[in-house]
């Protein structure tokens, strides 16, 4: 009998909530999720607290036939704001990382504090979704650099 029991499945939020998109040399790259197991997968991994304005998102996506994998992070921490450009802090991340077979300097760290942008248009706190823009320049630890452009998300939190 305990078989024969469900839970009614809660409605799925609507896909266009569910957004994080970017483009680097040219290519644009959207998050997504690849494997629906048993448990099912989520593309983004969203927080945003109402209080003290901290804001995290990350996603990801495969590439090159699943041999790799990217990554955005954008981590804000405090005083996130709504229509203003956003000052980075000392402990806030914008981070481009790539994972593969290869080893060392994957992982893109913003810099250029002027020439970073994060920009949320809208915060809809009844239906709890935030929208935003963003770009950057990173660069790795061996020097090398790349620029993440045209991001745009649209998530519930």
């Amino acid at each position: 009998m305990l078989f024969m029991t469900a839970c009614e499945e809660e409605m799925p939020e609507p896909k266009e909530w569910r957004v994080l998109e970017w483009t680097v040399d040219g290519e644009r790259y959207k998050a997504s999720c690849e494997s629906e197991g048993l448990f099912g997968c989520t593309s983004l991994d969203v927080s945003y607290n109402l209080n003290n304005g901290s804001f995290t998102i990350g996603g990801g996506t495969a590439v090159d036939g699943f041999t790799s994998t990217i990554y955005i992070y954008i981590y804000i921490y405090r005083g996130l704001k709504i229509r203003e450009s956003i000052l980075l802090g000392t402990y806030d991340r914008m981070i481009y990382k790539k994972r593969d077979e290869s080893a060392g300097c994957n992982e893109y760290k913003a810099i250029n504090e002027d020439q970073r942008l994060l920009y949320i248009s809208e915060v809809d706190s009844t239906n709890r979704i935030i929208e935003g823009y963003f770009e950057f320049e990173g660069i790795n630890d061996c020097q090398d650099t790349l620029q993440i452009e045209d991001g745009y998300f649209k998530v519930s939190f």
